[in-house]
């Protein structure tokens, strides 16, 4: 939000955050590297910072565009907005650029060429609604800079969409990623420049650059503001908006919030990858195992060696013991990742609790190319089974993304989507949208994402006094073969339930259309609501007087099984690799949502979400003490008797 001057000048003035040169340098130098500012600037900038110095406003200003430009720039501002966004009135453009307002010029390798920008507002999404309606004056100040009036009629709600509909192109990002940080920390944050930095226009061939800078001793954001050649009196001052992408179709999605255009041209297949990017990033190392594998004798205790605390708490299994040292071990159960597949088979022939390759399981994007086998028998550009909602890889498929949306738009289509890292659980840095600006510029942060069609007619349940919400429901799964497959079930699953009734208005709001309560960024709050697995059968039926769950159950089980054969259908690097020593265990998360059969009978469709690796069990091991002795007894003892546990195949 807007900086308050005078708290930052005072804190100078009494000594707290002063630094000297040298020390300013230590703590800044690789995030200057990064960015790509030259050294020749680096003193200039610590004096600015260290006194404050806006001084961009002696050689720079602000001028109306020349009428004809003004119509271009007008006719940029489409740019897929849809849904909710357009009840508020339309923006208008302002007219104005940055030109040198200095007669002598900008000489670009004098060090004192280098310009702090202020941020107007610094927001993560989850919190831009909420920081529109409580801090005062942001709103009308978020209006005025884009350009946003008003009209008779229209409510404050309305204007908020308006003005976070149009935020996208505005916005710019940067993330921490100090070691030591939480992921919850290293979330990407977003800001909007001042009135000022807001009016720097883009060009493709621009003459200067503008990154963001987060200045340590105050903990505060600002931009730097730099030429790449010499400016005379007059000269525009602009910024390559997709800098630093060199691809001419990337460039032009890239640029798609301030240059509408139609890619509908290009399909919307996503190409397969090749094998050496499915073994980079999979790590798909074959283990080369014989045709007698030197396996464990499990009639005896099998030491256990663990980095992870709920298993050294809870693991009381009569047949297991733990021992201090990864060499003495006859399992290892690690949380930190396992690499060397092939020393298990030539040496140690311990068991540890990872596949290589089951990267291609618990990342989103390869669970979808995963998945995707499941599907190839179907015709068009989804290519998914019934139980994966249509999933772009927004890394490496975008321009085939847009098309598809594009195409979707067309169509009439709702077109809302969900975008989630890569990598993350817990609904961090996930957001749902049906604003293609907003999905494009989620790109430019360093958290890979893909785009997963939004469930837009889920299977709903009725919270007494609140109605009818969102509900997903988490399975944990346990794989102990690849040749042949073996995969369980657990049978005690949990259950999330979101906080607010479902709707397809407000995409933003977390309590709506979120179930993970436990982990908000915000306290879960009094609605917050549990129901136990024992419990939820008989209000599902209930609810659903057509439908049993135990049927529906026997479809999720089907859905997992066909889940797991096609992890397995292909050969490395683009299956998981066979390995005698492995054992693995998951959490899945699944929703169900309506949907009709080849008859046309409304049915109950599971839906897959996402596969975790090492899920959190705290819960689990509250709701049956015995959790991990029945994990470890299925995984390496294959016993399964009187645990509450199913085979699947």
């Amino acid at each position: 939000m807007s900086r308050d001057r005078s708290s930052c000048s005072a804190r100078m003035e009494n000594g707290r955050g002063k630094t000297d040169f040298s020390d300013f340098v230590a703590i800044h130098k690789s995030q200057l590297e990064i960015s790509g500012v030259p050294e020749t600037f680096w003193h200039s900038i610590y004096n600015k910072l260290e006194n404050q110095l806006f001084d961009a406003g002696q050689r720079f200003m602000l001028t109306y565009l020349e009428e004809e430009d003004a119509k271009n720039e007008g006719d940029k501002t489409g740019g897929g907005d849809s849904g909710e966004a357009e009840t508020a009135t339309e923006a208008v453009p302002p007219k104005l650029r940055v030109v040198v307002s200095d007669e002598e010029g900008i000489d670009a390798s004098n060090e004192d060429s280098i310009y702090l920008i202020d941020h107007a507002w610094t927001y993560r999404f989850i919190e831009a609604r909420m920081q529109l309606q409580q801090v005062p004056g942001l709103l009308s100040r978020m209006m005025n800079l884009m350009g946003i009036t008003q009209t008779e009629g229209q409510d404050r709600d309305e204007c908020i969409n308006k003005v976070l509909a149009e935020s996208w192109k505005y916005s710019r990002t940067y993330s921490m990623n100090a070691q030591g940080l939480k992921a919850e920390d290293r979330q990407p944050m977003w800001y909007i420049l001042d009135e000022f930095g807001s009016r720097i226009r883009h060009d493709d061939t621009p003459s200067c650059r503008l990154v963001p800078f987060f200045y340590i001793p105050e903990q505060i954001a600002y931009s730097l503001l730099f030429p790449l050649q010499d400016l005379e009196y007059g000269d525009d001052v602009t910024v390559d908006y997709a800098f630093p992408l060199q691809d001419p179709l990337l460039r032009q999605v890239r640029l798609l919030p301030w240059q509408p255009n139609d890619l509908t041209h290009i399909s919307p297949e996503q190409p397969e990858p090749d094998l050496d990017y499915m073994t980079r990033v999979c790590n798909n190392t074959n283990p080369e195992v014989g045709e007698s594998p030197v396996l464990r004798d499990v009639t005896g205790k099998l030491k256990v060696y663990s980095d992870h605390k709920q298993t050294l708490a809870n693991l009381h299994h009569p047949q297991f013991e733990f021992v201090d040292k990864e060499e003495d071990a006859d399992v290892l159960f690690l949380e930190s990742s396992f690499r060397d597949f092939r020393k298990l088979s030539n040496e140690t022939h311990q068991y540890v609790n990872q596949f290589p390759g089951e990267k291609l399981i618990v990342t989103k994007d390869m669970l979808a190319l995963t998945s995707r086998e499941s599907g190839k028998h179907q015709s068009g550009a989804s290519c998914c089974p019934k139980w994966l909602p249509v999933t772009y890889d927004l890394w490496n498929n975008l321009p085939q993304f847009v098309s598809y949306f594009q195409q979707q738009q067309k169509k009439g289509a709702l077109n809302i989507w969900i975008c989630k890292p890569f990598n993350l659980a817990r609904g961090l840095d996930t957001t749902v949208t049906n604003n293609l600006n907003q999905i494009i510029r989620q790109t430019e942060t360093d958290i890979p994402k893909v785009a997963c069609e939004y469930l837009t007619d889920p299977v709903l349940f009725v919270r007494d006094g609140i109605g009818p919400v969102k509900f997903d429901i988490r399975y944990v799964v346990m794989f102990t073969s690849v040749k042949p497959l073996k995969v369980y079930a657990y049978k005690i699953f949990w259950l999330r339930f979101a906080n607010k009734p479902f709707s397809l208005d407000n995409l933003d709001d977390y309590n709506k259309h979120f179930t993970v309560m436990n982990y908000a960024t915000e306290e879960p709050g009094e609605n917050f609501f549990q129901m136990l697995w024992h419990e939820f059968p008989g209000h599902f039926n209930k609810q659903n007087p057509d439908f049993d769950w135990d049927e529906v159950e026997a479809s999720i089980h089907d859905m997992i099984r066909e889940f797991f054969q096609a992890a397995v259908s292909k050969p490395p690097p683009r299956g998981i690799t066979h390995c005698p020593w492995s054992r693995a265990v998951y959490a899945l998360d699944i929703m169900l949502k309506w949907d009709t059969d080849d008859t046309g009978k409304k049915v109950m469709q599971p839906v897959l979400l996402e596969c975790n690796f090492m899920p959190d069990c705290e819960r689990a091991c509250w709701h049956r003490k015995e959790f991990f002795d029945d994990i470890f007894s299925t995984l390496f003892l294959g016993d399964i008797k009187d645990r509450p546990v199913k085979e699947l195949c």
